[in-house]
């Protein structure tokens, strides 16, 4: 890692420099730990301040703590581990294992615990695959639209760019804990622990096993190198990711999980002299422990089944109840009356709380089953145990039935020992008709004992158990989907993929049970189920999850004809970001259709044929939607221009304005100045219809156009060429000096 030292040797000087600048515009010189004077307003919904000086949407509403991970072999151990180490330069990897496939940008969070030196210094060299991002909902990039970038970022980090004030979590949307961890093990409740957060926009995504991409370099992971100058305390990376199509929507909604089982991470351990006063944090070992035995399991469904006709998951009614030695209490089910015949039929009786009477230690439970009057075997049995190894024990019984009535079958239910609590239970039936779409059904069925046990540590986020339906699936031949879940215990959280429910499960006595259409958030592969526990064992908040079923519908999906138009003409609106230096995003509102559109852009010198406008031009613009089967009614486009442009044309922000050319004429379009970031001034502007626009200085209200033949006006040979956007710490020295901080929103 010396060459890396060597790389960013002159980036540190020009760093050490502006840093020093900005001390002697200041007032009051800075203490050694008045850095970081930003408070995070929260764990969503803002703008997110990067280490390069422009901003990231956080949305992050919930959920998205699956797909992305931190490994030191992405190709052996994708989901990764939680890693420890002294060593102050190596080597790890971002990777990707969610459904969806690819994580457009990925950022780097890197959080330092304590006192930060002056001389502190983290070189960063990050590598990986980088294309447009996709305007179609979970659509990965081709092999021929990616390509590997050796050193997609390469900066060094110090002191001065630490812009948030210390804090003891990271933010995660709306996941539990509330204030969720750093690292693994991490007691965030230690107020008096904080750390400086810094995030590094690595320039580059992740590619997972469901892009569908092959011969990938590092299975499709960023690679990070790193090297530490005077860290004497602590420091922990994770991993972030923006996407700009995806069911969550547009932003950064996915974060490495470090609670918990599944957990990943990467620390490294400083190296302070002895005696000194900062002490590095304890890490976890591996992310699996779990004292008290109530985190939740990881499971994965069976192959699937499929035919043409239907799936339903039911109740079993009746009153079940706490069983004492010798008790009985009968419940009952019904197949219910949809066509067709019944294939095959699967009934689950649910039990909890089995344990001795005299001791009261967990047992399992001892219980005789008739249906109709005959005795019968369950064919499986699931069981786990509510805590540690006295705890009471839950039992999943599952019986498949060789024949079944219509109407009305008893189920009775005899304790022999012990004392247990019959829950209920429900009766999976599948049917074949052959006048109905062809269904493919996933099972996951067992028995998971959860709670959340903080002083065992397992937080809310601990007590999760998951259900994973790898089948692969074609979205496009998809016409419905369906989650079909049966639990016990307390009322808790649903969740598939990155959506969760607050209200998706209905209670009858400890029965819990849900019927989801989950279509709109549905994976080509690997879509996972969650149920999530809310309340403290010692309450008894112990919830059981027990069946989870995954439902497809063959056809094509709604909205949506043979030909990939949509079926009715209902307005949608779409933002597309760009990689254009002058126009960041162009939002349009069209004829709903659910084939891709690409926008394009592209801003050049003159306007070619057309008449240019009297007025002094930045740029002309050409916007064009490829695969638009219809006009948008209405567009608005986010640009910016240099302040150096327009002081050199003596305009100010307000003269600044959209022009677009109807075909015989230049209109000013309504236009409003937004904020200011690295010496560029943000606009937006809307028009009705697509064309060639012109980003010129209006002062007045009525645009003249120039005469036929006219030259390119003023713009002539004054135009500056549009380079990239550079992050410097220069903004924060101008913005210092007026004494204000502008935060700008800027999704790019």
């Amino acid at each position: 890692m010396n060459d890396i030292r060597k790389k960013f040797g002159r980036s540190l000087l020009v760093l050490t420099v502006l840093a020093v600048s900005l001390l002697i515009a200041c007032v009051v010189p800075a203490a050694a730990e008045d850095i970081g004077g930003i408070t995070m307003p929260g764990s969503n919904h803002f703008d997110l301040q990067l280490s390069d000086g422009l901003t990231k949407y956080f949305k992050f509403d919930g959920g998205g703590l699956n797909a992305l991970h931190i490994s030191t072999d992405p190709e052996n151990e994708p989901f990764g581990q939680v890693t420890n180490t002294e060593e102050q330069s190596g080597v790890f990897y971002l990777t990707n294992t969610g459904g969806r496939g690819f994580t457009d940008d990925m950022i780097l969070m890197v959080a330092v615990n304590g006192t930060i030196p002056d001389d502190f210094a983290l070189h960063i060299r990050a590598s990986g695959y980088r294309w447009t991002p996709t305007t179609v909902l979970n659509m990965p990039p081709a092999a021929d639209e990616v390509e590997y970038v050796e050193g997609s970022y390469e900066g060094t980090i110090t002191k001065e760019d630490i812009v948030y004030s210390p804090q003891t979590w990271k933010p995660a949307g709306n996941n539990q804990p509330g204030a969720y961890p750093i690292y693994y093990g991490q007691d965030v409740s230690d107020g008096s622990n904080p750390f400086h957060l810094v995030f590094i926009d690595l320039n580059a995504g992740t590619l997972g096993e469901n892009s569908r991409l092959n011969d990938l370099r590092d299975d499709g992971a960023v690679r990070v190198e790193y090297e530490f100058e005077n860290l004497p305390t602590y420091a922990a990376f994770n991993s972030y990711g923006w996407c700009n199509q995806s069911n969550q929507g547009l932003g950064i909604s996915w974060t490495n999980r470090v609670s918990g089982p599944g957990s990943s991470g990467f620390s490294v351990v400083g190296t302070a002299p002895s005696g000194t006063g900062d002490v590095s944090p304890d890490g976890g070992s591996d992310g699996t422990t779990d004292a008290s035995g109530l985190s939740g399991k990881e499971t994965t469904a069976p192959p699937g089944n499929y035919l043409n006709g239907s799936v339903s998951l039911l109740p079993v009614t009746g009153t079940g109840g706490v069983l004492g030695a010798g008790e009985r209490t009968t419940l009952t089910f019904n197949p219910g009356n949809e066509t067709g015949f019944v294939e095959s039929a699967v009934l689950y009786l649910f039990v909890s709380d089995a344990k001795n009477k005299e001791d009261g230690t967990g047992t399992e439970p001892d219980l005789t089953v008739l249906i109709d009057g005959t005795t019968v075997t369950p064919d499986k049995t699931f069981t786990d145990r509510a805590g540690k190894k006295d705890a009471a024990v839950a039992a999943t019984y599952l019986f498949n039935l060789e024949e079944i009535t219509p109407g009305d079958t008893s189920v009775t239910v005899e304790n022999g020992d012990g004392i247990c609590t019959l829950d209920g239970g429900a009766l999976l039936v599948v049917r074949e008709d052959l006048a109905l779409p062809e269904v493919t059904w996933q099972v996951v069925a067992g028995c998971d004992a959860l709670a959340i046990d903080e002083e065992g540590g397992v937080f809310e986020d601990d007590a999760m158990s998951q259900a994973i339906f790898d089948d692969p699936l074609d979205l496009d031949q998809t016409a419905a989907a369906r989650l079909l879940v049966a639990g016990t215990g307390p009322t808790s959280i649903l969740g598939f993929n990155d959506r969760e429910w607050t209200d998706a499960l209905h209670a009858d006595g400890r029965l819990l049970m849900a019927d989801l259409d989950v279509l709109p958030v549905l994976f080509p592969r690997e879509n996972t189920a969650m149920m999530r526990a809310t309340k403290d064992a010692a309450t008894g908040g112990v919830l059981e999850s027990r069946v989870a079923v995954l439902v497809t519908t063959a056809g094509t999906p709604p909205g949506r004809s043979d030909s990939g138009a949509a079926s009715s003409t209902a307005p949608m609106t779409r933002a597309f970001i760009t990689d254009n230096q002058v126009v960041k995003k162009v939002s349009a509102t069209l004829p709903e259709q659910r084939s891709p559109i690409h926008l394009e852009v592209h801003d050049q010198e003159s306007a070619g044929a057309v008449q240019a406008p009297d007025a002094p031009v930045y740029r002309y613009l050409d916007i064009g939607l490829n695969g638009a089967r219809a006009d948008p009614t209405a567009l608005t486009v986010t640009f910016r221009v240099p302040l150096s442009w327009i002081e050199d044309q003596e305009l100010e922000a307000r003269d600044v304005a959209l022009m677009c050319h109807d075909g015989t004429a230049w209109t000013a379009l309504a236009t409003d100045a937004g904020s200011v970031r690295d010496g560029y001034q943000e606009f937006s502007a809307s028009s009705d219809t697509l064309s060639l626009f012109a980003v010129a200085g209006v002062p007045g209200a009525d645009v003249q156009v120039a005469q036929e033949g006219a030259a390119g006006g003023p713009d002539g040979n004054d135009i500056p060429p549009t380079s990239p956007q550079e992050s410097s710490p220069a903004w924060a020295l101008s913005l210092a000096a007026a004494g204000a901080a502008l935060l700008i929103r800027q999704n790019s």
